[in-house]
Parts: C-alpha cells; sequence; structure tokens
C-alpha cells in the first residue's frame, strides 16, 4: 500500500488530527421496497443533502473523513477519484477515505442479499490500513469508527440468514478490535431501520444497537456524523457506546415530540 494520501493532503490545512469513519451501508433487495417509495431513492437523497449541507461546517470539514461501503450481495467502496463504487479488490486504500464534505457518491441501487460478513472484514481491515496512513504523515489519529446502517439481518452469499451461533466468530473479532487501547482498533455501531433484525444485530452490537426506525434517512445520517463528532475524544469503546445510546434516546424523544405536534 502506498501512502500518497490521495486527497488527505489537501483539506485541513494547519490541522493535525483526522477522525476516520466508516458507514457500512445496506443496499441489498429489501432497500427497494416498497415499491411506490423504494427506501434506497431515500437514502440517495440523504446522501445529497447530508453532505452538501455539512460544507458550512468547518469542524466537520475539518476532522472527519468517511469511508463509504455498500453491500448487497457483493460489497462496493467508494473511490474518491474514480467518482464510482468499485469492488473492494479493485478500490485503491489512498483514495476511499475522504472529507466529509467531498464525498458525492452515484446513485446507489438496491439488489441481492444482505451479505453483512465480507463488508465488516473489509471495514475492519481498511480502519487499520488508514491509522496506519494517517500516522505515518505525523498526524493524530482518532478512533476510527464504523457504523452500520440496515434494514434486515445478515445472511450468506446464498441468501440464507445467518442465525447468532455463526455471527459469533465476527462479534468475537469486533469485540477484540474494540478492546485494543486508542488509537488501535475501532469502534462498532449499528443502526437498526424498516424491518431490521434487532436480535441478530445485538449479536455484534450487543451495547450499540440503535433502532431509529422512526427518522427518515436524512436524519438517521445526521444522527451518524454529529454522534461521530462528539464521542471522537471519547476513550473506551464502552463509553462511546454509553454515549451514543444517551444522544439516540434524546433524537428518539425530539422525532417522537415533533410528531406529535403535527
Amino acid at each position: 500500500m502506498s501512502t500518497s494520501m490521495g486527497y488527505d493532503i489537501q483539506f485541513a490545512s494547519g490541522l493535525d488530527e483526522r477522525q476516520p469513519v466508516v458507514i457500512l451501508l445496506d443496499a441489498s433487495g429489501s432497500m427497494a421496497r416498497p415499491a411506490s417509495s423504494p427506501r434506497i431513492d431515500e437514502v440517495n437523497s440523504a446522501l445529497t443533502t447530508l453532505f452538501e449541507s455539512v460544507r458550512s461546517q468547518a469542524r466537520l470539514r475539518a476532522r472527519v473523513e468517511i469511508c463509504l461501503i455498500t453491500f448487497g450481495s457483493q460489497v462496493r467502496v467508494y473511490d474518491a477519484e474514480a467518482s464510482a463504487l468499485v469492488s473492494a479488490e479493485q478500490a485503491d486504500p489512498d483514495r476511499v477515505f475522504v472529507p466529509v464534505d467531498r464525498l458525492s457518491p452515484p446513485p446507489l441501487t438496491a439488489a441481492g442479499y444482505t451479505c453483512l460478513a465480507p463488508a465488516l472484514d473489509i471495514a475492519l481491515r481498511i480502519v487499520v490500513e488508514r491509522r496506519r496512513a494517517l500516522e505515518a504523515h505525523r498526524l493524530s489519529v482518532l478512533r476510527p469508527l464504523i457504523w452500520l446502517v440496515t434494514d434486515g439481518a445478515p445472511s450468506d452469499e446464498r441468501g440464507r440468514p445467518l442465525d447468532a451461533a455463526e455471527l459469533a466468530p465476527l462479534a468475537d473479532r469486533l469485540r477484540t478490535a474494540e478492546a485494543a487501547p486508542p488509537p488501535d482498533g475501532c469502534v462498532f455501531l449499528t443502526i437498526g431501520v424498516q424491518g431490521a433484525d434487532r436480535r441478530l444485530l445485538e449479536v455484534l452490537a450487543p451495547d450499540a444497537t440503535f433502532m431509529l426506525e422512526g427518522l427518515d434517512f436524512t436524519e438517521i445520517l445526521r444522527f451518524l456524523l454529529r454522534s461521530s463528532d462528539r464521542v471522537s475524544s471519547i476513550g473506551t469503546a464502552g463509553e462511546v457506546h454509553r454515549e451514543v445510546a444517551r444522544q439516540a434516546a434524546l433524537q428518539k424523544a425530539m422525532s417522537d415530540l415533533e410528531e406529535k405536534h403535527l
């Protein structure tokens, strides 16, 4: 792997701190539902709206860098220079993290099964590579965050649902990564939306599965970025989980209040 840093040396001049954030976004066939208003269309609109809005937020622009990974039957990684989602094998590690205001992915399509395990494998590898690249350039690295956003439950490449026992080895890998002292390792969090299987998601993130079914995708992504910024300096994974849980409860209460007064 090279350490040319790609986009990274071109932003946040004068700052030496980075917050890598990986977004694992479910783009499986279930996201094409309902037919009258597919959820994947809502995701595309939310991505456009969100990343245009953060251009006015200097703190986020200066610190937060995003790697977008989508998964259905295949795993795709956003390559900033190519302005395209490419296979993990084709993705250049120096181009998969971009400043938050420069993330402009092409329209996403929904297809295939919910092959989460290979997407998580790629995410865990990518955060290690990114941390090493940043440290090679003498930049301070805040503990990377991996956010999973899904509306389903993990399956294998043939569409067979995975059970808790089959997810256990992957869950063990995640706990090992989270147990590493900062800045090593990462913190893993899950947002479940319409139809997500909370029981299975909690196998992977027992203390960090948040069901935000009442929110649209723009609000979910705003919550994700806001939380990433607010917990960036917190030490342990458990402390991050508790703080994000507090923020999720507040977000849900605010949303319920707004709906009540509509």
